[in-house]
């Protein structure tokens, strides 16, 4: 899809091979006597990192023209995934996309913190909650290429993630964003944690009250807490008749997070069935799932119990299931039969929104008979979903297929028997899930459904293979580890909830060792601050690899673990991340000015992301 924005022009990337001979001529020049002038390393303020996490996001229609505009904020820098609201990506009230790829175009801030947003990367979506506002975005390409590459360092900045829970009324609030279009830059207004809401008043509040502007431009951009952190997404404004002035509201980052993750599970685990990977598809069309049959419901319109097989006499049965793609006003019909005869069918006009939780009720005072229970919906005519449940002796014959227990474990025996077991986990990449199998036939349709804090974020279809299997495995894996929070396993046969279990992995030990960060910097004289160098070249040595020794190599290119060159005002960013706590060799060269050589320089381990080295040279 061709995308119509104009974007600013940038400066054309330095080419590393260039970048190299130049620092090889310069030191072949100088020889091996290096005059080591000082590096001085400055850590801005948590508000210069905030301020550069936050992005703009243009929105285009299906046909190229700019649709919606609004603001973001750069969870993971080096992955480029960017949290903001639904709202700038879509209809909220529909849930339908302003255009189909679910594609936007991302400014990122300039160098200097002031001026307008440089328009650099396209995106895509790639999860979302209609219900929560929120948006999960990730980099695909380059805004004015989409056929290059992308850098393998985005350049973008991440910040700490705070605790919204802390909060409390009074703690000070700020927003960051950008308002509008037309070159308008960032903006910050503070103000104070005014309260907090709780919608459907079950002990939870869904939103942050703040004194706070925050407009439409910048909804879905950063709110962070005193200490620079991130604690929530701007998400709208209202008028209150008690309250003075305009209320605006802030989704909690608790919540913003656990979407997040869960988003980021679903994107970039694999979850194997059986030895298979199983893959999570994005489907836009009107669906339901995750239908449970039982008793009676919870607060949250779902089945409390899970059942197959009802006692005979039982007077209620409540079916809960998941919907998403619907529009309010669609026709909504379903109908239930009892051994294949009509028992009660009815339709109305959907008014629940395009997604979330809702539940159908069959009952009878005399008690409901006993017998095969069958239920079809329909949208618009179109089936939607079949199931059934068995009421009664209908469903007690010996041979019924079952899944047993869930053993959770951090590994498995070659024979699928379960090594670590428990269900609480600690710092761990892999959770293996193993559980008996009775009488399931070959060819019998099962399913499995992973969550993340209550929330669906893997699911897989498939069709049993073999007779007499007694046990059988599924794992969940993320490169990076799985996040701390609870997690449950639900096996489905056929279209019935067969068993369920539940894990958590606990808060990671003390002392993991922090991520890569960037570097970025100013290069100045070292006899007047103000005057800054452009052109200057910056590499960072390999750790362990002294000056002398790369010298000796011939100059190595692989030796070399970042370098950049300073552009006008003379700031840089260096084109490959490093690891704080690290030491490395440290070359800056200039024509003009006397090299900067520092064998051991090192990155602090508390170094923020970016990490600021400003660096002074001399003139020869």
């Amino acid at each position: 899809m061709a995308v119509r924005i104009i974007r600013r022009a940038r400066n054309v990337a330095h080419n590393p091979l260039l970048l190299m001979a130049a620092i090889v001529a310069a030191v072949y020049v100088l020889g091996g006597a290096f005059a080591a002038e000082p590096a001085n390393a400055v850590e801005r303020t948590a508000l210069q990192q905030a301020l550069k996490s936050t992005v703009l996001v243009l929105v285009p229609d299906d046909n190229g023209d700019l649709y919606d505009s609004g603001s973001g904020t750069i969870m993971d820098a080096e992955k480029g995934l960017i949290l903001t609201n639904f709202h700038v990506m879509g209809d909220p009230d529909t849930g339908e996309w302003f255009n189909q790829e679910g594609l936007a175009a991302i400014g990122v801030m300039p160098t200097d913190l002031r001026s307008a947003p440089v328009l650099r990367y396209m995106a895509r979506m790639i999860g979302h909650d209609v219900n929560l506002d929120l948006a999960l975005l990730q980099v695909v390409g380059m805004i004015d290429d989409a056929s290059a590459a992308l850098p393998t360092n985005l350049g973008l900045t991440t910040l700490p993630r705070g605790d919204s829970d802390d909060l409390l009324p009074g703690d000070r609030l700020a927003v960051i964003g950008y308002p509008g279009l037309g070159g308008a830059t960032v903006t910050y207004t503070e103000g104070v944690v005014s309260g907090f809401l709780d919608e459907d008043l079950d002990g939870e509040y869904e939103w942050i009250k703040t004194d706070t502007e925050v407009n439409p431009g910048n909804s879905g951009g950063l709110a962070i807490d005193a200490n620079g952190a991130f604690v929530g997404v701007p998400t709208a404004g209202y008028s209150r008749a008690d309250v003075a002035g305009k209320i605006s509201l802030v989704r909690p980052g608790a919540m913003a997070l656990r979407f997040y993750d869960g988003a980021v599970l679903g994107q970039g685990n694999e979850g194997k069935v059986a030895g298979r990977t199983a893959s999570l598809g994005r489907g836009r069309s009107a669906s339901v799932s995750s239908v449970v049959f039982g008793d009676e419901v919870d607060r949250q319109n779902r089945v409390v119990t899970p059942m197959t097989n009802l006692p005979s006499g039982a007077t209620d049965l409540y079916v809960s299931f998941e919907y998403a793609g619907f529009r309010n006003g669609q026709a909504f019909a379903y109908e239930w039969t009892i051994d294949g005869e009509p028992a009660y069918d009815d339709s109305f006009a959907w008014s629940d929104g395009a997604s979330g939780v809702n539940w159908l009720h069959l009952f009878s005072d005399e008690g409901l008979p006993d017998g095969l229970f069958e239920i079809t919906m329909t949208l618009d005519g179109k089936p939607l979903y079949t199931g059934t449940v068995t009421v009664g002796s209908a469903g007690r014959s010996g041979g019924t297929a079952s899944f047993g227990p869930i053993v959770f474990a951090t590994e498995i025996t070659d024979d699928g028997k379960p090594i670590n077991s428990g269900n609480t986990f600690l710092d761990v990449k892999t959770v293996y899930a193993v559980f008996p199998v009775s009488n399931v036939a070959a060819g019998t349709p099962w399913r499995t459904r992973w969550l993340y804090d209550g929330d669906e974020v893997l699911s897989e279809s498939d069709v049993w293979e073999e007779n007499n299997i007694r046990s059988s495995w599924v794992s969940l894996t993320h490169p990076d580890g799985l996040p701390v929070g609870d997690f449950a396993l639900e096996l489905y046969l056929g279209d019935s909830l067969a068993q369920r279990g539940e894990f958590t992995v606990a808060e990671r030990n003390a002392g993991v060792r922090t991520s890569k960060v960037n570097v970025t910097g100013v290069v100045r004289e070292v006899d007047n601050s103000r005057r800054t160098i452009s052109g200057a070249l910056i590499a960072l040595l390999n750790p362990g690899v002294t000056i002398q020794e790369w010298a000796d190599s011939d100059f190595d290119e692989s030796m070399v673990a970042a370098s950049g060159t300073s552009a006008r005002g003379g700031k840089f960013q260096l084109d490959a991340k490093v690891t704080p706590g690290e030491s490395y060799g440290l070359v800056v060269v200039h024509d003009d000015y006397k090299a900067v050589a520092v064998d051991n320089y090192e990155i602090p381990a508390d170094a923020a992301d970016p990490y600021e080295l400003d660096v002074t040279m001399q003139r020869k």
